[in-house]
């Protein structure tokens, strides 16, 4: 074998992660052929199974950051939102199972669209490349629109996904629209070779309006991807409108590799080692703008969130406020910053997990999402009960949870940068979330419901349930493995 192809080898088994989940997805498509759709069983298992398999791989690499076919980064911080990405889809396989409004035969092209939501998220998460960026940004949003408009006979579920494409459509051109101009005024596609252009810190110098204008315009297809303010008004309908585990997809992984890629394109742009000086010092005023953003994101998603009666709405503002959250590592613009925002998202998985397996879990029981159907039922269903106030609690940001430390961390690294206004008003916001929070927790104990017969719902995600409360909790008092893997995983910065 000469050398040519020894080094295509070399890069193909360093993708291999990637290629092995593409062919799980097409196993899967093939046997929901072979089968005509009638096991979705054993499309659920094979797709489990599958993805044991990629993150396996993933769990296996390691070794110094290396960049393969000249356009994917193979380093800690893109498997950290891989592993999260696999870990996420491994619970959604399993809500989709134990929904009780999906039928279990004709599944196979949603757990193909997941596959392949998930293939997406790899490749955008795993690159300074705006091409394959975007390509990644796509494939995964082409999946989401499919996904969010699955149940075609409900017309809720339809509205979701038209309007998630006009919506996304839209954002992927303000996004595309930006990164021409990045690439008309630097002549590259790659974030690291912008970040040491000499035209572009002498247009910084000069005019910087051109730059500020293409930049703002990329950030704005991340912040529609996180549903950030003003780029939120898709959240609650499509949220409401698409099957739980979709909308459970979204809010979780989906929202993890919005971040992702945020995160890896400003420290691409504005943060390795050997940036321009004027462009990292104009870094400074990219995270002022990302200050406000998250300022505006806390505040309307809590305040929205306040007057919801449909839990899944509720969850979708109490998402768009989280954002904001997040954000706030983000604008630190400092290693610490994006290592406390990396830690807020694994806290997130199980808090938001959680609290849309307890949405499907009670949608079975009372069939609707209304927080009014759920009075009363806290004392028949004990268990679930107690492990939703623990997710909403973690979700307030209240010790002994998860949510306690994130937010901790980011209020931390947000006063170290200067940020103390944007720490007050998040503090504030957090006392906001829990009037909201907590009505949920006030319907299961203390109000008193309808006398209704018992609906005994699946063990299995009664267990998920309080694995992912009780995870919530654990992680409060052990968060050294998460802060360790998240400090671990910023080599993408040079450090």
């Amino acid at each position: 074998m000469d050398a040519a192809a020894q080094s295509y080898s070399a890069q193909l088994a360093a993708i291999a992660p990637e290629l092995t989940l593409l062919g799980v997805a097409l196993v899967v498509l093939v046997a929901d052929l072979w089968t005509k759709g009638k096991d979705g069983k054993l499309l659920a298992w094979l797709s489990v199974a599958g993805l044991v398999l990629v993150g396996a791989l993933l769990y296996g690499q390691s070794g110094e950051p290396k960049t393969v076919f000249a356009m994917v980064d193979i380093d800690q911080f893109g498997r950290f939102f891989k592993l999260f990405t696999v870990a996420s889809l491994v619970v959604v396989m399993g809500l989709v199972v134990n929904d009780r409004q999906q039928r279990l035969d004709d599944v196979g092209e949603y757990f193909f669209l997941l596959l392949s939501a998930g293939l997406g998220v790899f490749f955008m998460v795993s690159t300074t490349n705006l091409l394959l960026l975007m390509l990644g940004l796509e494939l995964l949003s082409l999946c989401s629109y499919a996904l969010a408009g699955f149940h075609k006979g409900n017309m809720t579920s339809a509205e979701a996904s038209m309007k998630y494409v006009v919506f996304g459509g839209l954002s992927a051109g303000i996004m595309l629209y930006g990164i021409s101009l990045m690439y008309g005024l630097t002549g590259t596609l790659d974030l690291v070779e912008m970040s040491n252009s000499a035209t572009l810190a002498a247009q910084l110098s000069e005019s910087p309006v051109p730059v500020a204008v293409a930049i703002v315009l990329v950030i704005a297809g991340f912040a529609y991807k996180i549903s950030a303010v003003p780029f939120h008004f898709w959240t609650p309908d499509v949220y409401e409108g698409a099957p739980t585990p979709v909308t459970t997809f979204l809010a979780v992984a989906s929202k993890a590799a919005g971040f992702g890629a945020l995160l890896r394109f400003l420290g691409a742009m504005f943060m390795t080692e050997g940036v321009n000086e004027v462009i990292a010092e104009y870094g400074k005023s990219i995270g002022a703008l990302l200050a406000l953003i998250a300022a505006v994101t806390m505040t309307m998603g809590n305040l929205s969130a306040l007057k919801q009666s449909s839990l899944k709405r509720m969850l979708a503002y109490s998402s768009i406020a989280h954002a904001g959250y997040v954000l706030i590592g983000a604008a630190a613009m400092t290693a610490a910053g994006f290592e406390a925002a990396m830690w807020y998202l694994a806290a997130y998985y199980f808090m938001n997990l959680g609290a849309f397996a307890v949405v499907l879990y009670f949608e079975a029981v009372t069939g609707s999402d209304k927080l009014e159907n759920l009075k009363g039922l806290g004392p028949k269903y004990p268990m679930v009960s107690v492990a939703m106030v623990a997710l909403l609690v973690s979700l307030t940001g209240l010790p002994p949870t998860v949510g306690f430390y994130g937010k901790y961390l980011l209020f931390v690294e947000g006063v170290d940068a200067g940020l103390m206004w944007l720490v007050v008003v998040a503090a504030l916001n957090s006392v906001v979330s829990l009037f909201y929070y907590f009505r949920v927790a006030k319907a299961l104990f203390l109000e008193q419901g309808e006398d209704a017969p018992t609906v005994l719902c699946s063990r299995n995600l009664s267990t998920l349930i309080l694995l992912l409360g009780a995870g919530s909790v654990y992680f409060f008092f052990a968060p050294d493995a998460i802060q360790v893997w998240a400090a671990a995983s910023l080599d993408m910065l040079g450090g």
